[in-house]
Protein backbone atom coordinates (compact mmCIF):
# COMPACT_ATOMS: atom_id res chain seq x y z
CA UNK A 1 0.00 0.00 0.00
CA UNK A 2 2.79 2.41 0.90
CA UNK A 3 4.72 1.75 -2.32
CA UNK A 4 1.53 2.34 -4.34
CA UNK A 5 1.03 5.67 -2.56
CA UNK A 6 4.63 6.69 -3.29
CA UNK A 7 4.21 5.70 -6.93
CA UNK A 8 1.00 7.73 -7.27
CA UNK A 9 2.57 10.69 -5.47
CA UNK A 10 5.63 10.53 -7.74
CA UNK A 11 3.45 10.38 -10.83
CA UNK A 12 1.41 13.34 -9.61
CA UNK A 13 4.51 15.41 -8.90
CA UNK A 14 5.98 14.58 -12.29
CA UNK A 15 2.79 15.53 -14.13
CA UNK A 16 2.19 18.70 -12.14
CA UNK A 17 5.79 19.83 -12.64
CA UNK A 18 5.58 19.36 -16.40
CA UNK A 19 2.15 21.02 -16.61
CA UNK A 20 3.20 24.07 -14.63
CA UNK A 21 6.68 24.41 -16.04
CA UNK A 22 6.92 27.78 -17.68
CA UNK A 23 8.03 27.75 -21.25
CA UNK A 24 9.37 30.83 -22.87
CA UNK A 25 6.73 32.58 -24.97
CA UNK A 26 7.11 33.24 -28.68
CA UNK A 27 7.34 36.98 -28.02
CA UNK A 28 10.11 36.42 -25.44
CA UNK A 29 12.08 34.30 -27.91
CA UNK A 30 11.61 36.84 -30.70
CA UNK A 31 12.66 39.67 -28.39
CA UNK A 32 15.84 37.78 -27.54
CA UNK A 33 16.61 37.25 -31.23
CA UNK A 34 15.99 40.91 -32.05
CA UNK A 35 18.27 42.01 -29.23
CA UNK A 36 21.08 39.88 -30.66
CA UNK A 37 20.44 41.14 -34.21
CA UNK A 38 20.38 44.75 -32.96
CA UNK A 39 23.76 44.27 -31.30
CA UNK A 40 25.37 42.40 -34.20
CA UNK A 41 24.10 44.10 -37.36
CA UNK A 42 21.94 47.04 -36.28
CA UNK A 43 19.19 46.44 -38.89
CA UNK A 44 17.10 49.33 -40.17
CA UNK A 45 13.42 49.50 -39.25
CA UNK A 46 12.18 47.60 -42.33
CA UNK A 47 14.75 44.83 -42.04
CA UNK A 48 14.12 44.51 -38.29
CA UNK A 49 10.40 44.16 -38.95
CA UNK A 50 11.08 41.39 -41.49
CA UNK A 51 13.35 39.59 -39.03
CA UNK A 52 10.66 39.88 -36.36
CA UNK A 53 8.07 38.34 -38.70
CA UNK A 54 10.40 35.52 -39.75
CA UNK A 55 11.13 34.53 -36.16
CA UNK A 56 7.55 34.97 -34.95
CA UNK A 57 6.39 32.57 -37.68
CA UNK A 58 9.29 30.19 -36.96
CA UNK A 59 8.75 29.98 -33.20
CA UNK A 60 4.96 29.77 -33.59
CA UNK A 61 5.34 26.83 -35.99
CA UNK A 62 7.83 25.14 -33.65
CA UNK A 63 5.43 25.51 -30.71
CA UNK A 64 2.58 24.11 -32.79
CA UNK A 65 4.70 21.11 -33.78
CA UNK A 66 5.75 20.56 -30.15
CA UNK A 67 2.15 20.92 -28.93
CA UNK A 68 0.96 18.35 -31.48
CA UNK A 69 3.50 15.88 -30.11
CA UNK A 70 2.82 16.62 -26.45
CA UNK A 71 -0.93 16.98 -26.95
CA UNK A 72 -1.44 13.25 -27.41
CA UNK A 73 -4.15 12.20 -25.00
CA UNK A 74 -2.74 8.73 -24.37
CA UNK A 75 0.70 7.26 -24.09
CA UNK A 76 -0.03 4.96 -27.03
CA UNK A 77 -0.72 7.91 -29.32
CA UNK A 78 2.51 9.54 -28.17
CA UNK A 79 4.45 6.38 -28.94
CA UNK A 80 2.90 6.17 -32.38
CA UNK A 81 4.26 9.59 -33.28
CA UNK A 82 6.67 9.09 -36.16
CA UNK A 83 9.97 10.45 -34.83
CA UNK A 84 11.54 10.81 -38.28
CA UNK A 85 8.52 12.72 -39.56
CA UNK A 86 8.66 15.17 -36.65
CA UNK A 87 12.40 15.58 -37.07
CA UNK A 88 11.94 16.29 -40.80
CA UNK A 89 9.18 18.83 -40.09
CA UNK A 90 11.45 20.61 -37.61
CA UNK A 91 14.36 20.61 -40.07
CA UNK A 92 12.02 22.07 -42.69
CA UNK A 93 11.15 24.90 -40.29
CA UNK A 94 14.85 25.72 -39.85
CA UNK A 95 15.44 25.57 -43.61
CA UNK A 96 12.49 27.86 -44.34
CA UNK A 97 13.63 30.32 -41.67
CA UNK A 98 17.16 30.42 -43.07
CA UNK A 99 15.89 30.81 -46.66
CA UNK A 100 13.81 33.79 -45.59
CA UNK A 101 16.77 35.28 -43.74
CA UNK A 102 18.96 34.89 -46.85
CA UNK A 103 16.41 36.97 -48.77
CA UNK A 104 16.25 39.63 -46.05
CA UNK A 105 19.90 39.94 -45.01
CA UNK A 106 23.00 40.84 -46.98
CA UNK A 107 25.62 38.11 -47.43
CA UNK A 108 27.74 39.61 -44.63
CA UNK A 109 24.74 39.91 -42.30
CA UNK A 110 23.71 36.32 -43.00
CA UNK A 111 27.26 35.21 -42.25
CA UNK A 112 27.06 37.02 -38.90
CA UNK A 113 23.74 35.25 -38.27
CA UNK A 114 25.24 31.81 -38.90
CA UNK A 115 28.57 32.40 -37.14
CA UNK A 116 27.63 34.67 -34.21
CA UNK A 117 23.94 35.14 -33.55
CA UNK A 118 22.58 31.62 -34.10
CA UNK A 119 25.28 29.92 -31.96
CA UNK A 120 24.69 32.50 -29.20
CA UNK A 121 20.95 31.71 -29.25
CA UNK A 122 21.64 28.00 -28.91
CA UNK A 123 23.89 28.59 -25.90
CA UNK A 124 21.36 30.86 -24.19
CA UNK A 125 18.55 28.37 -24.86
CA UNK A 126 20.33 25.65 -22.88
CA UNK A 127 19.95 26.34 -19.21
Amino acid sequence: MRSRFILVLGLFLTLSTSLFAQKESVSDKVSSVLTKFDAAIKPDKTKRSSIETIFTDFYTAQDKLRDNIQGSSTLAQGLQQDYQSVRKQNEDLFTERDNQLKKTLTADEYKKWKEEIEPALRKSGKK
